[in-house]
């Protein structure tokens, strides 16, 4: 409960728009955080779609880390370590020995008119070129210099938002300063979620 009740908070949502985000039936959030007893218990596919859709860690009452002055992360390194499904697994190897092969999970609904969801996770070539048309891996440096890596569709020489977000539509003009492109988007998997 306390989990649900801190991604309310951080996020500002309401009940039903933590559901509508996530994709979870309203009533299920409704019985869960109601029961007095604590005997109603959330699926775990309803506990993967919550923290999806809000960038909480299962059972973590505090928001992600981000570097200070940034918005919301909208994607964050494959983590090799935490491999536990058959996907991890496969993005773990597909990686191993391969220089410039980096692997991101994907946060935001950035590029979701390009079919990436959040919990996606996108294989960036680091050596690859971008062309017009690509999607890719950017970092926007703020004022005292710290990063945040997006994900975007190149339209040279900007950065674009594939996404109905109004805070994502706003064009990048990448100068290789304060915007840097760092790799292409070759291929992305996504992780089974139980209906």
């Amino acid at each position: 409960m306390a989990w649900i009740e801190a991604i309310l908070e951080h996020k500002g949502w309401n009940r039903s728009r933590l559901a509508k985000e996530a994709g979870v039936d309203p009533s299920t959030l409704s019985k869960f955080l109601a029961d007095p007893l604590n005997k109603a218990q959330l699926q775990t596919n309803s506990i993967e779609k919550i923290a999806d859709a809000s960038g909480f860690r299962p059972y973590l009452t505090h928001p992600p880390v981000r570097p200070a002055g940034l918005t919301d992360i909208e994607a964050e390194p494959f983590d090799d370590a935490a491999a536990t499904t058959v996907v991890d697994v496969a993005v773990s190897a597909m990686k191993a020995g391969r220089n410039g092969l980096d692997p991101w999970v994907m946060r935001s609904r950035a590029l979701e008119h390009e079919g990436y969801l959040p919990g996606d996770i996108l294989m960036v070539d680091l050596n690859m070129q971008p062309r017009s048309g690509d999607a890719v891996c950017a970092q926007v440096y703020d004022r005292q210099g710290k990063a945040e890596t997006i994900m975007r569709i190149y339209e040279h020489p900007f950065l674009i938002a594939a996404s109905s977000d109004p805070a994502a539509r706003r064009p990048l003009l990448v100068d290789d300063e304060k915007v840097i492109i760092r790799g292409v988007i070759v291929a992305s998997f996504r992780p089974r979620r139980a209906a």
